[in-house]
C-alpha cells in the first residue's frame, strides 16, 4: 500500500497500479477467511490451512510459467488468509505475517514484566513473542538460503509447516483452541 500511495502521489500511475493486483489478492484472502469463519465456525482454522497449502502448491506449479504473477498474487492471498485466520496466540493478538508488531509487543511485555506487572506469569508474554520473533528470523534465514540453493523447493518449506499445523489441528479435534480473555 505504501508504494502504491507513494507512486500515486508522484503521479507515477503505471507504477502505482502495479500494486493493485496484490492488494486485491490480499482483500480476497481476508474475505475468504471471514467467509470460512462464518460458514464453518471452529473448523475455519484447519480449512484455512488446507486452502493455504493448496494455493502454495498451485503457486509453486504456476511459478515456472508466470513467476511474477503467480508468486505475488498467491503469496498475497495466502498471507491474508494466514493473518485473518490466526490473529491470536494464547490470549494475545499477534501478527502471523509481520514481525514488527510482534517486536513491539515483545518489548512492551518485557518492560511490563520488569516494571512489576500484576500478571502471575510476568515473563510468559515476552517469551511467547520472543519465540514468535525467533521463528520469523529462522524462517527468513531458511527461506533465503533455500531460495538461493534450491529455488524449486522454496515453497516446500511453508507447505511443510502448514501441513504440520493442519495435522496438529486435526489431532486437537479440528480447531485451534484459543483463550478468550482480553489483554
Amino acid at each position: 500500500m505504501l508504494f502504491l500511495w507513494i507512486n500515486a502521489m508522484e503521479q507515477e500511475w503505471a507504477r502505482a497500479l502495479h500494486y493493485l493486483p496484490s492488494l486485491a489478492a490480499f482483500v480476497i484472502g481476508v474475505i475468504m477467511a471471514c467467509w470460512l469463519r462464518r460458514l464453518v465456525g471452529a473448523r475455519a482454522a484447519p480449512i484455512s490451512l488446507l486452502v493455504e497449502i493448496i494455493f502454495l502448491i498451485v503457486v509453486a506449479i504456476l511459478h515456472n510459467r508466470t513467476p511474477g504473477v503467480a508468486g505475488t498474487l498467491g503469496i498475497s492471498l495466502v498471507a491474508a488468509m494466514q493473518a485473518a485466520s490466526f490473529p491470536r496466540v494464547e490470549a494475545w493478538s499477534y501478527s502471523s505475517v509481520m514481525a514488527t508488531t510482534n517486536l513491539r509487543r515483545a518489548i512492551e511485555s518485557f518492560f511490563n514484566a520488569l516494571a512489576g506487572c500484576s500478571d502471575p506469569r510476568p515473563f510468559g508474554r515476552p517469551m511467547v513473542f520472543g519465540t514468535i520473533l525467533a521463528a520469523f528470523g529462522i524462517g527468513a534465514a531458511t527461506g533465503a538460503y533455500v531460495t538461493v540453493q534450491v529455488p524449486a523447493l522454496t515453497l516446500g518449506i511453508p507447505v511443510t509447516f502448514l501441513l504440520i499445523a493442519l495435522l496438529r489441528c486435526e489431532q486437537r479435534g479440528g480447531s485451534i483452541p484459543t483463550k478468550q480473555t482480553t489483554s
